[in-house]
Order: structure tokens, then sequence, then C-alpha cells
């Protein structure tokens, strides 16, 4: 879906204005409550016809959102801005995090496959194939290290796909152990492709 901007020069200074304000606002906001300044900005663009600017409101606003702990309202944000741009990888692969990170497996599952078909197309295969394999890495599912592997498989590294498989995902994990798998899914849905090309 793209919006075409039709102001004229006196409502986009005013759009300039706000925008400004809300930038203001999130800079001198508490962690975590600067989300929702650019989450509004991002839907001041949206309504303005500006999609370029309000998917980078947004991005900025999922960020803020998942380094506050607030997964739910990062997850919605992220999918607003899919609407606005259904082939947005990063928001896709967060999606996939968050849904492995709480343990719902029928998402997961989707977001998943979502994710790899939204990198597979916009060329990104090599990101793919990190990504997903320290989703196997951080999941201790069998049904899901199971798609994961043939995700893998797909995505030319069969190697790691049957290392996955053979590896035994041990117990479901204790508390310590869930706290940090939280924190692997904050850091791998916060990577940018620039962070992940220096994974091994």
């Amino acid at each position: 879906m793209i919006f075409k901007n039709t102001r004229g020069p006196e409502s986009q200074s005013n759009l300039e204005k706000r925008l400004q304000s809300l930038e203001q606002q999130a800079e001198i906001a508490l962690p975590g409550f600067d989300a929702q300044f650019f989450n509004q900005a991002g839907d001041l663009c949206v309504e303005v016809g500006e999609s370029q600017r309000a998917l980078n409101y947004y991005g900025r606003a999922i960020d803020a959102y998942l380094r506050a702990g607030r997964y739910n309202a990062a997850g919605a944000v992220c999918r607003k801005l899919i609407r606005i741009s259904p082939g947005a990888v990063r928001t896709r692969c967060t999606l996939a995090w968050l849904s492995i990170g709480k343990g719902l497996l029928g998402d997961a599952e989707r977001e998943v496959n979502e994710y790899v078909a939204a990198a597979v197309a916009a060329g990104q295969e090599d990101l793919a194939r990190k990504q997903v394999r320290m989703m196997a890495e951080a999941t201790r599912n069998e049904e899901l290290r199971a798609l994961l592997a043939e995700h893998l498989r797909d995505l030319d590294a069969p190697e790691v796909a049957e290392r996955i498989l053979a590896e035994d995902p041990g117990e479901d994990p204790d508390r310590e152990e869930a706290e940090a798998l939280w924190s692997r899914v904050l850091r791998a849905a916060l990577m940018g492709p620039e962070d992940l090309r220096g994974e091994d």
C-alpha cells in the first residue's frame, strides 16, 4: 500500500512542526515511553501519505518497545508496519523472534515461513540463514526445530540443518534459562543487517 502526498506547503509546514514536537517529546521521555511518540509520528505520516517516513518512525517505535521489554506493543507496531510494507523483511523477522520467545508454536511457524519468504524475495538469503540458525538454536521445540531445519535446507545450508536435527534440544528451560532466552530474542530482534554480517 503506497500513499501519495498531496498536501500543500502550509500543510507540509504543519506536518513538520507536529513531527518535530513528537521527536522532542521522544527525546525527553523515559526509556520505553519514547516509543509511543515514534508510533504517533508514524501514524501521522500515514495519515498524510508519507509512507516511507512512517516506516522509519514505526521501526524506531518497534526498537524502543523491544528495548523496554514491551513485546506485545512491539508486535502490534510490527503488524501495522507490515500493512504498509508487506515485504518488510526485518519486521517479519522480529515477529518470528517474538513468537519463538513466547513459545507460540502456531504463530512462530507462520511468522518464520513469512519471514523466510520475504527474505528470499528480497535477495537476503545469507542473512536469513544466520537468523534461522539462531532461531533453531534458541528453541527447544522439536516441531519448530524441524521446520527451521527444513528452511535451512531450502536456504542451501543442509549441513547446519542436519546438525540442528541431530542435537538434543534438552528439557524445558528453568527460569534463569528462560530469561537468557529472552535476552537472546531481544538481541536478535534488534539486529540489523550490519549486525548479522558479523555473526558466524
